[in-house]
């Protein structure tokens, strides 16, 4: 059976409790230009390598700028640019106020959760991409592995390598699971790329994007081509989009539910990376 996949750019949410080592702070691994550790009194100062980020305290990034932290379970946290985010100071979790950032833990080390206002996305031993933007909205992809994204109402949707959900600013329902080409997103992203070193996933990620493009192959799947940057979420700095007009909230409302005579459910899959 052919499914016709879509890539909908947008946002989305979860949470589910995990028991393990706390994560509340991180070394800097990486820096690339501006980017700042702004205590709790407001002052920002520039990270240095090396430098050991505590919870309370915020990392900020300016505009095409990038970092990378990891902790000492070898959890690794990167941030895109215009990213603002911070450790809580119990338990496993990255408070993103907005922007982009990729998680990875590994397997065994209990996961994490990253949470925007009252959203949250949680996974175990997998590496995911997170959005927010500061008007409420936030978007979930599943690199590798999987993980549950949950809305605050209790919603909440199921998501593999491959696939992502989003809601949109003040939103309370989750949009549909949307699959998307996650080679092309993997070959645009300076949150995968952008760094000197590959993630230690990066085997279970190519993985991913071996599966997903041995089914497009066997014509089980179909690229529609539609673009992917939309609703002002993404940014370039952190995706490395193409130069497409941004969806309207109508046009995302229609790739959400999926046009009509697309396949199965209506579901749709897009070329292009973000």
């Amino acid at each position: 059976m052919k499914t016709n996949l879509l890539i909908c750019a947008v946002m989305a949410l979860a949470s589910f409790s995990i028991t393990a080592a706390p994560l509340t702070e991180s070394t800097y691994t990486e820096i690339i230009r501006d980017v700042n550790t702004v205590s709790t009194d407001g002052n920002p100062n520039a990270a240095k390598l090396n430098d050991l980020l505590k919870a309370p305290d915020r990392v900020r990034t300016g505009p095409e700028s990038r970092a990378e932290l990891t902790a000492a379970d070898k959890t690794i946290t990167r941030v895109g640019a215009n990213t603002v985010f911070s450790f809580s100071d119990n338990g496993r979790t990255l408070n993103l106020d907005h922007g982009n950032l990729l998680f990875h833990a590994p397997k065994g080390i209990g996961g994490g959760t990253i949470k925007s206002g009252g959203a949250s996305a949680a996974v175990l031993g997998t590496t995911l991409i997170v959005s927010a933007t500061t008007d409420g909205g936030f978007k979930v992809i599943l690199l590798e592995g999987s993980g549950k994204i949950t809305l605050p109402n209790g919603k909440s949707a199921t998501l593999k390598a491959g696939q992502m959900v989003f809601v949109l600013p003040n939103g309370t329902e989750l949009s549909k699971v949307v699959d998307i080409n996650l080679g092309k997103l993997v070959a645009g992203s300076g949150l995968v790329n952008g760094f000197s070193h590959p993630l230690p996933s990066a085997p279970l990620i190519q993985a991913a994007v071996s599966r997903q493009n041995a089914s497009i192959a066997a014509g089980n799947a179909v690229d529609t081509g539609v673009p992917a940057n939309g609703l002002g979420t993404l940014d370039p700095g952190s995706y490395q989009t193409a130069a497409h007009a941004p969806l309207t909230v109508d046009q995302v409302t229609v790739l959400g539910n999926g046009p009509q005579g697309t396949g199965p459910g209506g579901r749709t899959f897009t070329t292009e990376a973000f």
